[in-house]
C-alpha cells in the first residue's frame, strides 16, 4: 500500500475520531478537547498535571484550563499523591461513569474488528498507532511552543 494512501486513510479517520469525539462530548456535556484529556487520564491512571501535558504536549497553563473544567464538570478530580503530599494528581472521577457508558458499543465493535487480525498484525497496527500518537504530541507541543 503506497505512502500516500496510508496517509490519506489515517487523515480521514482522524477526521472520523474529531466528528466521534464532538458527539460523544456533546452528549456529555464536555468540550471535545477535555474529553480527549479525561480519556487520557482514565487509560494511564492518576496524573500529575505535568505528566498530563507530556502525555498531549499540551502547555501547563491549558492542562490547568483543562483540569478545572473537567472538575467543574464533575468528571476528574484533584487529590493528594499518596507517595509524596506535595505532588497533586488528577484521577477520574466516579461522576464520570456516564460517559463510559457512551463508549461501550464503541469499544465492544472495535474489540471484533481488531479482534480479526492476528496477534502479529496487531502488533504492528498498535506500533504504527503509538507512532503516530506521539507524532502528534510533538506537533501539539511544538505548536503550543512556538505560539
Amino acid at each position: 500500500m503506497p505512502t500516500d494512501e496510508v496517509l490519506d486513510l489515517l487523515r480521514e479517520m482522524s477526521g472520523q475520531n474529531l466528528l466521534l469525539s464532538e458527539a460523544i462530548a456533546r452528549q456529555a456535556g464536555l468540550r471535545p478537547a477535555d474529553l480527549e484529556v479525561l480519556g487520557v487520564i482514565e487509560q494511564r491512571g492518576p496524573l500529575t498535571a505535568g505528566q498530563l501535558g507530556d502525555a498531549t504536549g499540551l502547555s501547563p497553563a491549558a492542562v490547568t484550563g483543562l483540569i478545572d473544567r473537567l472538575e467543574r464538570a464533575g468528571v476528574a478530580e484533584r487529590r493528594p499523591d499518596p507517595d509524596d503530599r506535595r505532588r497533586v494528581l488528577v484521577a477520574v472521577s466516579p461522576g464520570a461513569a456516564h460517559i463510559a457508558a457512551l463508549y461501550e458499543r464503541l469499544e465492544r465493535d472495535a474489540r471484533g474488528r481488531v479482534g480479526a487480525y492476528s496477534a502479529r498484525e496487531q502488533s504492528v497496527i498498535a506500533r504504527f498507532l503509538r507512532e503516530m500518537y506521539e507524532l502528534g504530541v510533538d506537533h501539539v507541543a511544538r505548536m503550543e511552543r512556538d505560539g
